[in-house]
């Protein structure tokens, strides 16, 4: 009986070319029609490529050729070995013994160049901080580097350089992906995952207090300030994100006249759009009288559909420059509202995001249920609330939404 033979080849995987354009090699395995493929610590420019494969490979490209075959030869032996061949048994065997070393950074230029082609910008830029950090920390680190202790050891490290918790939760959460990545990709074993219980826990942080009372939220609205000022814009555009949902400036800035309706706004949250499968992932925010003034005052005058309603951004614009212009617009609304709260001698420091949290939290205070609120926020990661909520409708979204203004 003639037995299906195993073809083992280290190949280049175009649909992953990296930052700095260069492409993966993988070590490709193919058994009765079927293709697996497993990432090495290697990638090169096409040219280096194609020069790799020529009798004039020297230098680095020789010695990436012959590790390359050591990874073939190593492969094709753990294949022999198999009787009947199976994917499954050959991973346990080849990656428990395989003298391959991943480089973290490479997984993590897979994740950034894919959040980037996503247009993803800030969550990109939230994993290469990540690696920056983790890299200050050891350099040429490899994935089998992380370890519990390591994590332990790394969240040392980032206390005694007064790192927040917060900031320290973002980057390792970060580094949670990539490892699942690597298990996924037959990188890792799930043995040797330091995450989860009675494993290593993330740090998470104290909730400090981000919301106003409606007293306190009555005195912004009544603040005088002059019209046509930073101030007077930092103004409105908090009452605006407070008033829609707790829209981020990120989603205001992106508003299109098309998603202006008689009595709603309807939208998608930038940050999750991408992302999200959940087609039900509009946001519904009610239009009132003081949203209707502050959309006359500060719009855009060509109200052409495809245009946006306020001059943040523009349809030019690329991904990086959106990101960076509407920073600034937020620095700018922050410094400015900041000064509102400080002479109005609240407590906490008054940004944008105060907005987004008391919004939700004066509506749960008023009987709203807590999944009506998570909706009007668009947490597309609150799985069983979404599935649990069918969709309020517009009436019931009156009644609650009326207590927005209730002072």
């Amino acid at each position: 009986m003639k037995t299906e033979r195993v073809s083992i080849r280290v190949v280049t995987d175009p649909r992953r070319i990296k930052n700095d354009d260069t492409i993966p090699l993988k070590l490709r395995i193919t058994f009765k029609g079927k293709r697996k493929y497993y990432a090495t610590q290697y990638s090169l420019s096409e040219n280096d490529w194609n020069l790799l494969n020529s009798v004039s490979a020297k230098g680095k490209l020789r010695t990436i050729k012959n590790e390359i075959a050591k990874i073939e030869i190593e492969a094709d032996k753990t294949a022999n070995q198999i009787t009947p061949f199976s994917f499954t048994q050959f991973e346990a065997i080849f990656f428990q013994k395989s003298s391959v070393n991943i480089l973290l950074k490479d997984l993590f230029a897979e994740k950034i160049k894919a959040l980037s082609d996503n247009t993803q910008i800030g969550t990109a830029t939230s994993y290469q901080a990540a690696l920056t950090s983790l890299r200050k920390f050891k350099s040429h680190l490899l994935i089998e580097d992380i370890s519990i202790s390591f994590l332990q050891d790394y969240e040392k490290y980032m206390l005694q350089d007064n790192r927040a918790k917060a900031t320290i939760g973002i980057y390792l959460r970060c580094l949670r992906t990539v490892l699942n990545i690597a298990i996924e990709e037959k990188l890792l074993s799930k043995e040797n995952y330091p995450f989860g219980s009675r494993k290593y826990k993330i740090p998470t942080s104290q909730n400090i207090k981000k919301a106003l009372d409606l007293p306190s939220i009555k005195k912004i609205f009544e603040y005088d300030v002059w019209d046509n000022t930073n101030m007077g814009m930092a103004r409105d555009f908090w009452i605006f994100s407070y008033l829609c949902n707790g829209i981020n400036i990120m989603d205001v800035a992106n508003l299109k006249w098309k998603d202006l309706n008689t009595d709603t706004i309807i939208f998608e949250r930038q940050k999750t759009k991408n992302s999200n499968r959940n087609s039900n992932s509009k946001i519904v925010a009610l239009r009132n009288d003081k949203i209707n003034t502050i959309i006359k005052k500060w719009g855009n005058k060509n109200l052409e559909v495809e245009n946006f309603v306020f001059n943040i951004i523009t349809p030019v614009d690329t991904p990086k420059m959106v990101k960076q212009k509407v920073q600034q617009f937020i620095k700018v609304i922050n410094k400015w509202i900041k000064k509102i709260g400080e002479d109005l001698e609240f407590e906490l420091t008054l940004t944008t995001y105060v907005a987004r949290h008391s919004f939700a939290t004066i509506l749960v205070q008023n009987g709203a249920p807590l999944e009506f609120a998570s909706q009007s926020l668009g947490h597309s990661n609150l799985t069983t609330t979404q599935r649990y909520f069918a969709g309020f409708d517009l009436k019931a979204q009156k009644e609650f939404t009326k207590f927005l203004t209730d002072f």
